[in-house]
């Protein structure tokens, strides 16, 4: 099995249509047999009948990669999820090798000697496939279970079988299929790993190097399984996956080697890395192989031993065997057939792969559409560059620009490299010495100099310095009475987005020069209209003038331009752009809207009567109020804030957090007011601190807020604005901490407690959610720590000290990462059947609720993750709209449970896409009324859910017409700056201090342009 040859296959399989590729496997293989009739006597015939099983073979080994160490598929990183076939598609996929087995390969009619190694191969398969149901950990049910043994059995009932076909099919498999479902296998792998100090590397940590195993524990296995004990089965597959480790690590060396070297060159530290740890994977493989392959040649009539060494010769490369005895050489020549017909069938699926990823693109004729657009004019914007450089190139001197860094900030900024270097000299002196190396790609921990207030980079790439079209730029940019003749195609301010793979855009602007870097993104769409610049005494051209009478060509032509945009595209397939319905960048209809920014936020009032909408870091707050009785549609108002962070809503009042300089301020709205009524400077230790959540009371009174690692509550009241102490401390550490379920403990911002290292990795805060209680008197914290637990506190509000309940903290374990990747969604608290309520994308025992009384936790089964929840005004009722398109109703009892109903309407129409954490808000504004919002193809889609006895009735509108009535009807800029800051009456009544108030002065900062 050649190894570069399956890394090449892994590369087309890494994507999230597995099932469907799966489904067109077995349907053209149906298709072949059933044309091939029966006829299929030869070798020949055999090879390409039996051609995808073995592909089926590989996907399946694919899948045990991603499983491998893990007790079962709840606990592998969400983000591989997707990657993952179902437990469904792998056992039908068994059932129906069951069948071409007996249509092969008849019962009744001897197998010919040529061909006993392709019934072999099916054999193997069903060996793969059922492992990879035991990794699952998916219990099966028995008459399922019943059904697959006997139809394995049935088709093997050959009187011909060899002792290694007898042995699997008779008595490992059927020990096998009876343990699916079952953690005994696992646990008792684990026991013997850890027994010899060894494992078995999880894919998200890294598989490579492998680090082998023990001799001795390679020699406990091989004796188990000679001698048949009853942890035969234990042995077997742990000898098996150890030697599929060992080639998953080789195969993922393939990949990475080539990724990095085509990234940074072959010589770079990173590829001499992956080298290193391919000759490592290499010698304990080694080392492996003959260990086992030595026990074969002694017993070479043990029928599993047979099994492992077949497993062995066949997927070794090379031209000799690890072990040179006679018996083994045999073997190794009697399994060469079989590695060509191996490697031959993985070419076959190579091509097959590229050819349906371009016959999936032709069938698209919407994507088509737009590619040719993107084409079209990525083409013009590349002659119209080069034709203006070399232009200009004449009439300037020729300079030197120093190298340019493309950051990972969300604008995604280039960088000069003298700005880089005075960043990175203050803040990061390895990066620093990587950026004097001039090395293509920096690994640094910094702020980007670009992006307003305090963003963090940690990544860099270099692109040449583009001079030749910078030249052309500038001399559009002296053209003050010139003007845009592309309105209605793009827009000034959109931003390019990076991609994973950007060689090619970099082969593709190295043919036409070089332009120099911008202070703010554009992509080279935006870019080129600089090229168009008009005189102001004449007419905008439209666009069939402004561009050549080639590239404006029906698509059907044939021209030389066309062939010239195909080859385009075939090198720019890997660059990315963002183009959606009808906020495209090459929108065909009038210049009549605005673009939608390409990071906003949303979210639903507290008491789900108002919707917020915003762009972090922008200068703008939208708030919807939603229909009334008398309002046929919501009406909004806006916001101007500077620097906007986050935000929050109770019922009247609105809370903003926004950056001012170098620290932050709380900001507060109420109604429609335009200025704040009070504000207040948020102290803290370090700058830039993450805002990950914000939450207010429905009666206005509180508002929580998360600062990386910390928690600060304000109270807002008639008197000014009062920060909440919890747990009785002052200092901002308050409620940072949570190591017991009995007691939040709270960390001492002057550092006495002295702990070890390992409990300070434990009490890291991977994510927090905060909530209050519907009727104000409760405030709960969700907290997910670096032990894999999350811990609940419920503090009682009432008294002016706040105070934790003991009795009502729980913790919870999580599956085994660390990192925020949208986990914990919600936390909500009954305060009349005094249960808790948690959400999380994470795992199937979410969402999960308990009772604080008598305590005891149940989980639901309604979804695997849930992305967003909302709870009615009574606290009883939820509404949770999970990863699988589904909205629940769920009623919480006193108990602790929940009651779950499927709304069959709530969820129509609207896109998967939309059900992922941050793409849909949820809100139950009265106890018979949900309201759902979500962002599609440009509209702002807000769905009224009214509940009635007889079903649902469902009514949906778009705030797309009151979004740009907002964004032209900004305040007056020379008035803007006076009403920000105009006190109010409660803003002077802060300036009094007293007691635990303050007023500190917002800075006189110019505020940001709007869009």
């Amino acid at each position: 099995m050649s190894h570069p040859l399956v890394a090449a296959v892994w590369e087309q399989l890494g994507r999230r249509d597995l099932e469907n590729i799966l489904h067109e496997i077995i349907g053209e293989h149906t298709a072949t047999i059933a044309v091939c009739g029966g006829q299929h006597g030869s070798a020949s015939d055999m090879e390409s009948l039996t051609r995808s099983v073995l592909w089926i073979q590989s996907l399946f080994n694919m899948q045990r990669m991603y499983l491998q160490g893990l007790e079962t598929m709840r606990d592998c990183h969400p983000y591989f999820v997707p990657y993952l076939l179902s437990s469904e598609i792998v056992y039908s996929t068994l059932v129906y090798m069951t069948k071409v087995k007996m249509d092969l390969f008849p019962c009744a009619k001897p197998t010919p000697a040529e061909l006993l190694r392709y019934r072999y191969l099916m054999a193997h398969t069903f060996l793969v496939g059922i492992r990879l149901l035991i990794l699952r950990g998916e219990p099966l049910s028995p008459e399922s279970k019943f059904r697959l043994e006997r139809a394995m059995r049935s088709a093997w009932e050959h009187p011909d079988l060899s002792n290694s076909e007898r042995f699997l099919i008779n008595d490992l498999l059927p020990k096998a299929i009876a343990s699916i479902g079952s953690a005994d296998l696992f646990r008792a792998q684990q026991s013997l790993l850890k027994s010899s100090k060894s494992y078995l590397a999880v894919f998200t940590s890294g598989i490579y190097p492998f680090p082998g195993a023990p001799e001795t524990l390679v020699t406990d296995l091989l004796t188990a399984v000679i001698k048949n004990n009853s942890d035969q089965l234990t042995s077997f597959y742990l000898l098996f996956d150890l030697l599929w480790a060992a080639e998953s690590a080789s195969i993922q060396c393939h990949i990475d080697r080539r990724r990095i070297s085509q990234e940074q060159g072959y010589t770079s530290a990173a590829a001499l890395k992956v080298d290193e740890a391919f000759n490592q994977t290499q010698e304990n493989r080694t080392k492996l192989a003959r260990t086992l392959l030595a026990a074969y040649d002694d017993e070479f009539n043990t029928p599993s031993l047979q099994v492992l060494a077949t497993v062995v010769l066949s997927q070794t490369t090379g031209e000799h065997p690890p072990v040179q005895t006679r018996r083994i050489r045999d073997a190794w020549s009697q399994l060469a057939s079989s590695r060509e017909s191996t490697d031959s069938a993985l070419g076959d699926l190579m091509r097959w792969l590229v050819n349906r990823r371009v016959q999936m693109w032709d069938c698209n004729g919407e994507l088509e559409a737009i590619s040719h657009d993107y084409q079209q004019h990525l083409t013009q914007w590349l002659h119209s560059a080069s034709f203006a450089a070399s232009s200009h190139q004449s009439q300037t001197k020729p300079r030197t620009t120093g190298a340019v860094y493309v950051v990972n900030c969300p604008a995604v900024h280039p960088v000069p490299e003298a700005l880089l270097d005075l960043q990175l000299k203050i803040t990061d002196e390895k990066a620093h010495e990587q950026l004097q190396e001039k090395s293509r790609f920096l690994t640094m921990d910094t702020l980007c100099p670009l992006c307003p207030g305090s963003v963090k980079i940690q990544h860099a790439r270099m692109i040449e310095p583009l001079e030749q079209v910078s030249d052309a730029l500038n001399v559009t940019e002296s053209e003050s009475s010139g003007r845009y003749s592309l309105p209605d195609l793009t827009s000034r301010n959109t931003t390019s987005r990076s991609s994973s793979r950007t060689n090619s855009t970099d082969q593709i602007i190295s043919r036409v020069g070089s332009v120099e870097i911008l202070k703010s993104p554009a992509s080279p769409i935006s870019q080129s209209l600089s090229f168009f610049k008009l005189s102001s005494r004449s007419q905008s051209p439209t666009t069939s003038e402004t561009t050549s009478p080639q590239l404006s060509r029906p698509r059907t032509s044939q021209s030389p331009e066309k062939q010239l945009i195909r080859s385009l595209s075939k090198d720019l397939k890997n660059a990315t752009l963002s183009l959606t319905g009808s906020t495209s960048l090459f929108r065909r209809g009038s210049s009549k809207g605005h673009h939608l920014p390409h990071q906003t936020r949303f979210c639903f009032s507290t008491s789900g009567q108002s919707l917020l909408f915003w762009e972090a870091g922008s200068s703008w707050i939208m708030r919807f109020e939603l229909r009334t009785a008398d309002e046929e549609r919501p009406k909004g108002h806006r916001y101007d804030v500077a620097g906007v962070q986050y935000t929050a809503a109770g019922h009247q009042r609105c809370t903003v957090i926004a950056s001012a300089g170098e620290h932050y301020e709380l900001l507060v709205f109420r109604g429609k007011g335009i200025t704040p009524e009070a504000y207040v400077t948020i102290e803290t230790q370090q700058q830039a601190l993450p805002i990950t959540c914000m939450v207010m009371s429905r009666d206005d009174r509180y508002v929580a807020f998360t600062l990386k690692d910390q928690i600060r509550v304000y109270e807002l009241g008639a008197s000014g604005i009062r920060e909440i102490c919890l747990g009785g401390k002052t200092d901002h550490q308050a409620g940072a901490d949570y190591i017991s379920p009995v007691k939040a403990h709270i960390k001492s911002s002057t550092g006495a407690e002295t702990t070890t290292e390992e409990e300070n990795i434990s009490q890291v805060v991977i994510a927090r959610k905060l909530q209050f209680s519907v009727d104000g008197k409760h405030f709960i914290i969700a907290t997910h720590l670096g032990d894999q637990y999350v811990y609940v506190d419920v503090w009682n509000c009432i008294e002016q000290q706040w105070t934790l309940d003991a009795d009502s903290s729980k913790y919870f374990k999580l599956p085994p990462w660390t990192t925020d990747d949208g986990n914990l969604t919600s936390i909500y608290y009954d305060h009349f059947n005094q249960t808790i309520v948690l959400t999380a994308f994470l795992a199937r025992e979410y969402p999960i609720s308990f009772s604080i009384s008598p305590g005891s936790i149940t989980s639901s089964t309604l979804s695997p993750r849930i992305v967003h929840a909302a709870q009615s005004p009574s606290g009883s009722r939820f509404v949770m709209a999970n990863g699988l398109k589904q909205i629940y109703l769920c009623d919480s009892t006193a108990t602790g449970s929940l009651i779950p109903t499927k709304m069959k309407k709530a969820a129509s129409k609207i896109s998967p896409s939309a059900f992922r954490p941050g793409q849909i808000a949820l809100s139950f504004p009265e106890e018979n009324k949900v309201v759902a919002f979500w962002a599609k193809e440009g509209k702002l889609v807000l769905r009224t859910i009214s509940l009635h006895t007889g079903g649902e009735v469902i009514s949906d509108c778009d705030l797309r017409l009151e979004f740009d009535r907002l964004v032209v009807e900004r305040p007056p800029a020379n008035d803007f700056h006076r009403r920000r800051h105009q006190p109010s009456s409660l803003s002077r009544q802060i300036n009094i201090e007293v007691g635990g108030f303050q007023s500190l002065t917002r800075p006189n900062l110019p505020e940001l342009s709007a869009p």
